[in-house]
């Protein structure tokens, strides 16, 4: 199993708990897709993946190919959360109706996160296993 970054996936931990994002990147380009496909597959397809964290930060543009990838790796029985997507993101996953299969946590911006509820998570949090 490579655990590489690629050019598009930045990798900031693998294990039960993954954690990965995209530096901002818009993400509509289908060759990047497939290049994103392979590695998440690849650090899902480890046995200790249990929760794969996909931090959006700064991702204004997600295209349905990223989406699908991320609705097949929770199909394959691994938890996707989701973190700081934009408003235009999580309103295509509401009308896909996605935000009932990934889970989806909130935005950041301009708001108060003294309850911890937008910082991606560096360790599994207890009864999520």
């Amino acid at each position: 199993m490579s655990l590489r970054d690629t050019h598009v996936l930045r990798i900031y931990k693998a294990g039960r708990l993954t954690v990965v994002g995209f530096e901002g990147r818009e993400l509509v380009d289908p060759q990047g897709a497939e290049e994103i496909k392979r590695a998440l597959l690849d650090l899902v397809g480890s046995a200790e993946c249990q929760i794969l964290a996909v931090d959006l930060m700064d991702v204004g543009i997600v295209s349905s190919w990223i989406l699908g990838i991320l609705a097949a790796v929770r199909q394959r029985g691994t938890r996707v959360e989701l973190y700081h997507p934009s408003e235009e993101i999580r309103e295509v996953l509401n009308t896909t109706q996605l935000n009932r299969l990934l889970h989806v946590r909130g935005t950041c911006a301009g708001h108060d996160d003294s309850a911890g509820t937008c910082a991606v998570p560096s360790e599994i949090p207890s009864g999520t296993t």
